[in-house]
């Protein structure tokens, strides 16, 4: 098959090139323009994304906007002395409240001035504890589109800004106005994502992009799959951090493979070239013109047979691996694992395509040597480091070396990877979607200014939803006020439920999502009443969110043991490989994630110290983790057995393997940590953790375990590496020679 591929797109290479240009237009243009409906970043998500089916979703549910409600939008206002002159302010905010009440979609606007009463639980709700300032809540029209919002949402920050500001000032000189709504939150989280894809590709791709043939095909992978992403905002809810997990992954598989398909060709073409040199004792010498181009088209042909099938049983571990994110509960997860599936079957796509038309078109200027070659010393270091096109090398002499003195090696590999795994017992994980806030923002400085100074107004910590009445919830509304932290507990009817009330829980606590509220929120829920209730918030939300992955990770779990099962026994016809390579991933994994979590908790090498790892990106770096070193298992195992089934004994097989490979491996994970620690530049927490915790797995994966641990474990093993069932055996003799 993989021949065949080869064959098509030596013979049609330009069509090939204009085929994928083609997709990359189609896909471009529905991402900036969305035909209408809408690009991609105006369609993405950026809330707190609730796990469905659980309380903290009904909560939400509950409490957020009906249908005949209009979203409202709190406009902060500080730096006002309420106390020195309350008639003259009071008519200074009646002359600037119609530059909120004229904007267009505004339906109503309330304010401690406006109300019926001044001294009513109503008035005093908007103004500030500390006497210092008082919020508008301004109401948009029901019924609006989430363009239509959004635009309200705009033309009301610019009246708050400019003339309501204005003619207040005229009684309050030094007031400032700053304003937040979801929307809002949502914007400045967007605009954070947007800002650090672009400075993290702005330090990633220039290191990349010394590999230019390969990084196109995943600057095109990237493109595809986040066109891809587009029509899935169709059908699901998708979020803007997806966009970074995209290009990470898209840069770091595109590198990967895109390597891999090259080394192979040169190493096809100085193959070809040493056969040809002499032929009935005369030197022959460089192949040129027509001679040159069939040289090349049988070079390609034979890469893609035999680094594209490498390649392709590499992104399909992958795929399962993310996969198994598809059977979680999360709307988030389940996304991110879908773009980052679509980008792994794209990056393999073009390298297995795009990346071999690419060769061929260029010819014979591939083979040449490396400009490097030229700078005085480098010679001499790529041949010690860079040649795969020869048996005998570093890496070989380094395998030899692990070979002589394998349980010596086991032993100092797993000790300083349980060294690194130490700190995972004591890693905590939250999920808080208010810290993505940009820090000084103007949405940031009202939504904390509206936690401190209104509570009336403030998000509660939690929230409890309760089919009662006051006078029937009151036993509850005691028992929490009464509980450790809680500063209020306060009961009122749910709008648009008779039957039903909201507790608002405020309480004093720096971290809404620490074990402080998370045990308040268990406790909530372990109190027995009467009637229905259900408890929400962010800590509830945290809590179901973590609950529903491990309530699904069994089944995750097996998706990719079966699935690393099934194509690694496709690969190598063996069954002690995949338990092999499952037990070491999963250690190696472990170790890396303990180190991440180790370095976030306290704010090591200048990252930013924070109480815990966000739950979500857990799941991301176990899955991403687990596949990119299932990558690099594949690339070594791949020529392993390559030399096993051509007659090398197993510790010759292992050394040959490593050479040919080892280049390979530890040069693309040196590009791909460099990418991955470029998208820590960025502010976003989340970006930070996801790129550090990846960069840390691939270092030690492509070092540690590919270079020393594995060929120790395979040389302990020895002929055991490749047991099988005869019929197992038979099957896949079977499946090699269709493939």
């Amino acid at each position: 098959m993989f021949r065949s591929i080869g064959r098509t797109v030596t013979r049609h290479p330009l069509a090939v090139v204009i085929a994928w240009a083609l997709i990359a237009v189609v896909a471009m243009s529905a991402i900036l323009q969305g035909w209408g409906k809408g690009g991609l970043f105006d369609r993405l998500s950026t809330g707190d994304v609730a796990t469905p089916h659980t309380e903290s979703s009904l909560v939400a549910d509950l409490t957020g906007p009906s249908a005949d409600e209009g979203e409202r939008i709190s406009i902060v206002v500080r730096g006002v002395d309420m106390s020195a002159n309350p008639a003259a302010l009071a008519s200074a905010v009646a002359a600037a409240r119609p530059q909120l009440e004229g904007v267009d979609g505004v339906a109503s606007v309330t304010d401690a001035f406006s109300v019926a009463d001044p001294r009513s639980p109503e008035a005093k709700a908007m103004l500030s504890a500390r006497g210092d300032g008082f919020a508008e809540v301004v109401t948009l029209a029901p019924g609006l589109s989430d363009t239509d919002v959004d635009a309200a949402t705009q033309r009301v920050t610019d009246a708050a800004g400019g003339p309501y500001l204005e003619a207040l000032r005229a009684a309050a000189p030094e007031a400032a106005v700053d304003a937040v709504s979801a929307e809002l939150i949502g914007d400045s989280i967007g605009e954070v994502v947007r800002n650090d894809l672009a400075s993290g590709e702005s330090v990633s791709l220039p290191i990349a992009l010394v590999l230019l043939v390969f990084v196109f095909g995943g600057l095109l992978a990237i493109i595809t799959g986040m066109g891809a992403l587009w029509g899935m905002t169709f059908a699901l809810e998708v979020h803007s951090f997806i966009l970074n997990v995209i290009s990470l992954i898209g840069l770091s598989l595109s590198i990967d493979y895109g390597l891999l398909v090259v080394s192979r060709y040169r190493e096809e073409v100085a193959i070809a070239i040493a056969a040809r040199e002499y032929e009935d004792g005369d030197y022959i010498g460089m192949p040129t013109g027509e001679d040159m181009r069939s040289l090349v088209r049988d070079c390609v042909t034979r890469t893609v047979a035999t680094a594209g099938r490498t390649v392709s049983f590499s992104a399909l571990t992958i795929a399962c691996s993310i996969a198994g994110l598809l059977v979680m509960r999360s709307p988030m997860l389940r996304t991110i694992a879908g773009g980052a599936v679509a980008v792994a079957l794209l990056a393999v796509a073009c390298a297995i395509t795009l990346v071999p038309a690419i060769i061929t078109l260029l010819g014979g200027h591939l083979v040449r040597p490396s400009l490097l070659s030229r700078v005085p010393g480098a010679r001499r270091a790529l041949a010690a480091v860079g040649d795969a096109s020869a048996d005998h090398g570093f890496f070989s002499r380094l395998s030899h070396r692990v070979v002589a003195h394998p349980w010596l090696v086991i032993l100092a590999i797993v000790a300083i990877l349980a060294a690194m795994a130490a700190p995972i017992g004591s890693m905590r994980m939250r999920t808080n979607v208010a810290e993505y806030i940009p820090q000084g923002s103007s949405v940031r400085t009202a939504y904390d200014t509206l936690q401190a100074d209104y509570p009336a107004l403030a998000t509660p910590t939690i929230s409890v939803v309760a089919r009662t009445d006051a006078e029937g919830a009151a036993p509850l509304v005691n028992g929490i006020a009464q509980m450790d932290d809680v500063s209020s507990a306060r009961a009122s009817a749910l709008e648009g439920h008779d039957d039903m009330v909201l507790i608002r829980v405020l309480m004093d606590v720096e971290d809404p999502v620490g074990p402080r509220v998370t045990d308040a929120v268990e406790q909530i829920r372990a109190t027995p009443v009467g009637y229905e209730r259900w408890v929400g918030g962010t800590a509830a939300r945290q809590i179901d969110f973590i609950d529903s992955m491990a309530e699904r990770a069994p089944w995750a779990i097996a998706i990719v043991v079966v699935a690393v099962f099934v194509l690694l026994l496709g690969m190598t016809g063996s069954l002690v490989v995949p338990l092999k390579a499952l037990i070491i991933n999963t250690f190696s994994l472990i170790a890396s994630l303990g180190a991440t979590s180790w370095l976030f908790e306290h704010g090591y090498l200048g990252l930013p110290q924070t109480p815990g790892m966000q739950t979500f990106i857990v799941a991301c770096l176990v899955a991403f983790g687990f596949g990119l070193a299932m990558d690099y298992e594949v690339f070594l195992l791949a020529r392993i057995c390559e030399y096993w089934e051509a007659g090398h004994d197993n510790d010759d097989a292992v050394a040959r393997g490593l050479q040919r490979s080892g280049r390979i491996i530890t040069s693309a994970a040196a590009i791909i940590i460099a990418v991955f620690l470029g998208f820590v530049s960025g502010d976003m927490i989340s970006i930070k953790e996801i790129g550090v915790g990846l960069a840390i797995m691939v270092a030690a994966d492509a070092t540690l375990v590919r270079l020393l641990l594995v060929p120790a474990t395979m040389t302990v093993l020895g002929r055991w590496n490749w047991w099988a069932p005869a019929p197992v055996r038979r099957v896949y003799e079977r499946l090699r020679q269709r493939a």
